[in-house]
């Protein structure tokens, strides 16, 4: 963004008419009504009066030049009114006197040439009455021609403070009578502290007030700026796909619509980037903004600014006094002067003990960001957090199906099965759930393996065990396993493996132990015990002491170097990663090439990543041509990106078909029907989800009907995802009774991810009959180990159930998990908005309940998490729901939180009635 960007950002009579013309797509029901009043006024011109209220960047300035085009370009204001517009300074309106000339000025430069401002010039040059006469002269000017004036001034409040009271009185006088002369102006509040426009005295003025842009309005606007800048497509795509972001970044800024369009740049620039790092980029943005601003200020008025600044929400004198160490005497002028100039407002109570915050809510939020300590920031951190959760409900995408089929049909290696595995683990957008079915599907290969390598001599009942495990009869198998007399460590070792197989990780690790205490220089048992700690236990720590170990033997596993590059990949240790994949390289594990490109891409080395993944290409290693086109498309090379899937197509990397089709589905000019032959061609080569990638393009083309036959014949040829999909559409229909055989089937055809969308489905839809049934179903199929979204998604459901304290302990035993989110450098890409959705359910539940108590006790500051940061917006809607009780607090929550408080209260009301 350049600073001529900038300029006319902030300058909007810079710009042409065309420019604000087409581009006005915003306030256009203030400009339908103010156009409307100057169509059909009678004779009695004093409605015409108006006074365009709204903070800076509002959209004022350009409201009132778009009137001014209105007024010259249609035929019928044309014959009525001649439009005088005034720049935004007008330092030289000082009195009544100096606004007649200014008036004549505007009429003779662009309708009349008649030398108004000479003859003015004579008469305030000759006459003592000057002022009246001027304006007579004006008057008779104007209804010699039939016309009113309308004067578009802004900051009109500045020029009527200019005024002596005797002037004052006149110029109401003025604009009541039937003179030819009417006003349309524009300030950025109702009071400044000398003028206000709520007095009676000024009712002679109608006043129009410009909110914050809504959610429709806002993406109008940085539709119709990506129109003019030839980004249409672009800012469509980031709409549509993170539309969580951009509303919370409307809702941070209080949907200024100056702001809303440093944003457009912002999100184009940081297209697949996230709300926290649009953030900050805006904040540099208008970094030179608002420091110019409070570099004016004295000292102490800097000091107070500070004081209140860092508090963020609203503050009472004497908590100023006590951060400044200034007198309250003092304070009470400069709050005075600050509250004048615009820069902080008075919040009234029903004390004298009024309270103060930053005026404009996002200078406060820059300030935070820019000078603020750390806990300042986090303030601001989490907001953002909560509103990207809260408004942004998109399901998470699933991509593992054909993976685990291949799993299952046994065409994958115990090398590259488990590596690609732990890609799809180390996936933060991959429910727990789904990570737990992909696991519980990849013991089917590590136990194989293991069953090799056990060579006991009972080799009869060794085939019968095999032929039981392959059958799935894996309660036979360990039958069978106890008839084994000869329990040496190739019995241990066989006993881990098909423990593994029935699922039962403890009993598999214990007998790997036994194994590995008959045998500790066995490479292959400290390999096992490192992937059953690795994948199975989530315990990385632990297994990288057995990876380790297992390269330090006689006989070291090549395969555990790739494991350890892949842990501390996931750990963001690249150093140690990028040492052990490349020692798994220089041992023939090519798919560690591929992980290393992978690694190289986050660090954004772009050129050692290209390396890497065309090194992957020549070594034959799956996937290497679709991670090319991953890089591709980083870079936005579009076309190059097209040419890796085609060859990945060629080759027949896995999701292929699907990724290309995806490529053209996402283009900015889609092709629909290349996307729709490449998920043909999926199904046709066996790719179930195919199924339900060509249903998901049908839904994109508001083809429901298409897309609901496809996910039946998809859920026909037992592709769980397609069950999955189809059970969300039918749940929003209200088929309940036939979502849930859907969301049942998917179950039954292995996808335990949906276990927590049904769930969500019966409590979203508040079906009481079926709480119990909830309740077992997140029994049944709990995962294994923590699991923070399962456990917050569970104790909704307790409270639900009326369990209060089962569930409040629940919430509480999370706060350490919770915490290290928050205190991790890289919480923005760990956060997950499931967790927080999850914790905004569970507070509005009990508020719902009016268990005030406890969500008291939550929020005090003696508890162990500081709730009351994380989630600003609902301790404020407590305090509001407590205001007999708390009658100072609910007055300080900033503006910036009153469309959310409100919507959250919208859902309290709807789960009392429920």
């Amino acid at each position: 963004m350049n600073n001529q960007d900038v300029f006319f950002r902030n300058n909007t009579g810079s710009k042409s008419k065309s420019a604000i013309v087409d581009g006005f797509v915003v306030r256009t029901n203030e400009f339908e009504h103010i156009k409307n009043v100057l169509l059909n006024v009678g004779k009695d011109y004093k409605t015409l009066n108006t006074i365009i209220i709204g903070q800076r960047g509002a959209g004022k300035t350009t409201l009132m030049h778009r009137l001014n085009y209105a007024i010259l370009d249609d035929e019928k204001l044309s014959k009525k009114y001649l439009p005088i517009m005034f720049s935004e300074e007008q330092y030289n309106l000082s009195d009544l006197t100096t606004l007649w000339e200014a008036v004549a000025i505007g009429i003779e430069d662009n309708f009349y040439k008649e030398k108004l401002t000479a003859s003015i010039d004579k008469i305030i040059d000759t006459e003592e009455n000057y002022e009246e006469l001027s304006f007579k002269y004006l008057q008779n000017f104007l209804k010699l021609k039939n016309k009113i004036a309308i004067l578009f001034i802004e900051n009109i409040n500045y020029f009527l403070k200019k005024l002596n009271e005797n002037e004052r009185e006149r110029f109401k006088s003025i604009l009541t009578s039937e003179s030819s002369i009417r006003i349309i102006g524009a300030s950025t509040s109702y009071s400044d502290g000398n003028i206000d426009f709520g007095d009676p005295y000024y009712n002679f003025f109608n006043t129009v007030q410009l909110d914050g842009l809504t959610q429709k309005d806002c993406e109008k606007l940085l539709i119709r700026i990506g129109q003019q800048y030839g980004e249409e497509d672009q800012i469509r795509e980031i709409i549509n796909n993170f539309p969580g972001r951009v509303e919370a970044l409307r809702r941070l800024t209080g949907g200024v619509p100056r702001t809303i369009s440093y944003l457009f740049q912002i999100f184009l620039d940081n297209e697949n980037g996230k709300a926290i790092k649009d953030l900050y980029l805006l904040i540099d943005t208008l970094t030179l903004l608002y420091k110019s601003e409070l570099d004016q200020l004295s000292t102490q008025q800097q000091k107070v600014i500070d004081a209140i600044a860092r508090k963020w929400d609203a503050i009472s004198v004497k908590e100023i006094a006590k951060r400044t160490r200034l007198e309250s005497k003092n304070i009470s002028s400069i709050l005075a002067y600050l509250e004048k100039n615009q820069l902080i407002e008075k919040v009234p109570t029903s004390t004298k003990n009024h309270l103060y915050r930053i005026k404009e809510r996002f200078m406060n939020i820059w300030y935070l960001m820019r000078f603020g300590r750390t806990h300042d920031k986090e303030n601001v951190i989490w907001l953002v957090r909560f509103f990207d959760a809260w408004c942004d409900e998109s399901e998470l995408t699933k991509r593992l199906k054909n993976h685990i089929i291949n799993l299952k049909d046994g065409k994958y290696d115990t090398v590259a099965a488990i590596d690609m595995g732990n890609t799809f683990l180390s996936c933060e957008n991959i429910p727990e759930n789904l990570k737990e079915e992909l696991i519980s599907t990849t013991n089917s290969i590590l136990p194989n393996r293991l069953l090799k390598n056990a060579k006991t001599t009972e080799k009869v009942v060794l085939e019968d065990i095999k032929k039981l495990v392959k059958e799935k009869r894996f309660d036979e198998a360990v039958r069978q396993l106890e008839g084994i007399e000869n329990k040496d460590v190739n019995y241990f070792m066989l006993a881990t493996s098909v423990y593994l197989m029935q699922g039962d990780h403890q009993k598999a690790l214990k007998a790997g132990k036994v194994a590995w205490d008959l045998d500790n220089q066995n490479t292959f048992i400290s390999l096992t015990l490192g992937i059953i700690y690795d994948l199975h236990l989530n315990d990385p720590d632990t297994a990288i002491e057995y990876y380790e170990k297992s390269l330090t033997l006689p006989h070291p596993h090549p395969y555990a170097a790739n494991r350890l590059g892949a842990i501390y990949k996931k750990k963001k240790d690249y150093e140690n990663a990028i040492k052990y994949h490349k020692q798994a390289v220089s041992k023939n594990i090519k798919l560690s090439l591929l992980s290393l490109g992978d690694i190289y891409l986050e660090m954004n080395d772009l050129k050692k990543a290209k390396k890497y993944f065309e090194d992957a290409i020549d070594a034959n290693v799956e996937g290497a041509n679709t991670a090319l086109a991953k890089l591709f498309r980083k870079q936005n090379k579009v076309k190059e990106a097209g040419l890796a899937l085609l060859n990945a197509v060629k080759l027949r990397e896995e999701d292929s078909n699907i990724n290309l089709g995806r490529y053209y589905m996402m283009q900015k000019r889609p092709s629909f029907k290349k996307a729709e032959e490449q998920f043909m061609l999926a199904i046709k080569n066996g790719d179930i989800d195919g199924y339900n990638q060509l249903a998901r393009l049908y839904m994109k083309q508001k083809q429901t009907e298409k897309a609901v036959s496809t996910f039946e014949q998809g859920v026909e040829q037992n592709d769980p995802e397609s069950a999955h999909q189809l059970g969300h559409i039918l749940n929003r229909q209200g088929k309940f009774e036939k979502s849930d055989a859907m969301y049942s089937k998917a179950i039954e055809l292995g996808d335990d991810s949906v276990i927590g969308c049904w769930v969500q489905s019966i409590y979203n839809s508040k079906r009481i009959d079926k709480i119990h049934f909830a309740i077992e179903l997140l029994k049944k199929h709990k995962p294994e180990g923590k699991n923070m979204r399962f456990d917050l998604l569970y104790a909704k459901i307790l409270l639900w159930n009326d369990n209060l304290l089962e569930a409040i302990d629940i919430i509480k035993k999370q706060t350490n998990s919770i915490r290290d989110i928050y205190n991790s450098e890289d919480a923005e890409e760990k956060y997950s908005h499931k967790v927080l959705s999850e914790l905004v359910d569970f507070f509005l539940l009990l508020i719902a309940k009016k268990e005030y108590d406890l969500a008291l006790d939550m929020f005090s500051d003696s508890n162990d998490f500081d709730f009351k940061t994380m989630l600003k917006p609902i301790y404020y809607l407590l305090m509001n729901e407590l205001k007999e009780d708390f009658p100072m607090e609910y007055l300080k929550a900033g503006k910036e939180l009153t469309e959310t408080i409100n919507d959250l209260k919208e859902e309290v009301e709807y789960l009392r009635k429920k």
